[in-house]
């Protein structure tokens, strides 16, 4: 057997995996500079040869045999996009092994490895999350199909950087076929320069708060991180604190009328279109705080935050928990998520319901975020918490033993 480390293929770039965010920095984040490791761009390059595409039909027949709903069916297919997969298959002979992550969408013969940080997500197209209360899972025939992927020798790890869920994969499905190809592997951020980054306090004559959406920039995922709790809180306490400022890095969504007028926008800078990574970072050197009181995880977004001296103000949505300890005096907390949105499931996972907490701006939750504001202003206050989250990400974030871990899992499973 070789002792060389698979080649791993990513299909990301394709359009089937844009609703899945494609190359999304945290699953790049096992990659990137990560000189253990090779890994192959599979692009829309279209091979004809009858061999692939039968391939592709004999495993797409396989997993509709599992779906009983002539709907599901119907959504399954068109998620995959066939003409994808017969891309990933017909370059087969340039990688190992494919790197899928969020949900294995996947019809083809090669073997995989998977990543996921929500349990509800590796259902998707059939549920999507925040959609997920009072839904009896086991009973779905979608439920049986990602579970024979997980079963298949095909699949070779299962992998996640949030201990809970690895949990919850392990009560949900009853398998010690599948406990075995579950694996944690920790995120890895890249530390920035503490001189750099906490310069920004330095006798500040603003203070200037940080919102950013989600790296596909849907309008109304800003409502799904909290951004017009925030808004509400930020236009109180503009009027008493003209020193303060807000950015927001996100598409406008078209009914933010409905609940905001022009004058509440005072003291808003809005960014309305993609910036550049290296523009991203800028805007945390210059940012004091960096608001995420959202619906659920991202977990990506608050430790660069916390790697770039940005102080975090976080819900209490499920998993954070695992990347404030034992940091929560360094970070602002907002209660009330976890027991509106969470519902633990009596088939071991835990269930999310949305729609609660993005159709309208929750006192509680405004209260809390102009309270925490207020009572954390003071740039030497802040400056210590930036301080002790960027040693807390040198602790336990370091990019050396997440690519370490990675690699591990890698020679594990197939060498």
């Amino acid at each position: 057997m070789s002792s060389t480390l698979p080649t791993l293929g990513l299909p990301w770039s394709l359009p089937f995996y844009r609703p899945l965010n494609g190359h999304h920095p945290l699953v790049k984040s096992f990659l990137e500079n990560n000189e253990a490791i090779r890994s192959y761009e599979i692009t829309r390059t279209f091979n004809p040869q009858n061999s692939i595409g039968a391939a592709v039909g004999t495993a797409l027949t396989q997993h509709c045999g599992s779906l009983d709903d002539k709907g599901d069916q119907k959504k399954y297919i068109e998620h995959l996009h066939l003409l994808d997969q017969i891309c990933i298959e017909g370059q087969g002979d340039s990688y190992d092994a494919l790197f899928l992550h969020t949900a294995p969408l996947y019809a083809g013969s090669k073997p995989w490895i998977f990543h996921f940080e929500s349990f509800p997500s590796i259902f998707f197209p059939f549920i999507d999350t925040g959609e997920t209360r009072n839904l009896q899972l086991k009973d779905k025939g979608y439920f049986k199909d990602i579970e024979n992927a997980f079963l298949s020798a095909q699949c070779r790890a299962i992998f996640s950087h949030v201990k809970s869920s690895i949990e919850v994969m392990q009560r949900v499905f009853e398998s010690d076929v599948i406990r075995r190809k579950l694996h944690y592997v920790p995120l890895g951020i890249n530390i920035e320069s503490p001189t750099e980054a906490l310069r920004k306090f330095d006798a500040p004559s603003s203070l200037h708060i940080l919102f950013t959406n989600s790296l596909h920039q849907d309008p109304r995922s800003l409502y799904l991180r909290g951004g017009h709790h925030l808004l509400r809180a930020f236009s109180t306490l503009r009027r008493r604190h003209p020193n303060l400022h807000l950015t927001i890095l996100s598409s406008v969504p078209q009914d933010l009328g409905k609940w905001f007028q022009q004058g509440d926008l005072d003291g808003v800078r809005w960014i309305n279109h993609r910036i550049s990574d290296d523009e991203l970072r800028q805007l945390y050197f210059s940012h004091h705080m960096f608001a995420l009181p959202s619906a659920g995880l991202h977990s990506f977004s608050i430790l660069r935050a916390m790697a770039s001296g940005c102080v975090p103000i976080v819900s209490d949505a499920l998993g954070y928990e695992e990347y404030l300890a034992p940091e929560e005096d360094s970070v602002m907390r907002i209660f009330g998520v976890r027991e509106s949105v969470y519902y633990d499931h009596p088939e071991g996972w835990v269930s999310d319901d949305y729609q609660g907490f993005r159709q309208a701006i929750l006192p509680a939750m405004v209260e809390q975020l102009e309270q925490q504001i207020s009572d954390h202003m003071n740039p030497d206050l802040l400056r210590a918490m930036a301080m002790r989250n960027m040693f807390h990400c040198v602790r336990r974030q370091t990019v050396a033993n997440s690519h370490q871990q990675f690699e591990q899992m890698l020679r594990q499973v197939f060498l």
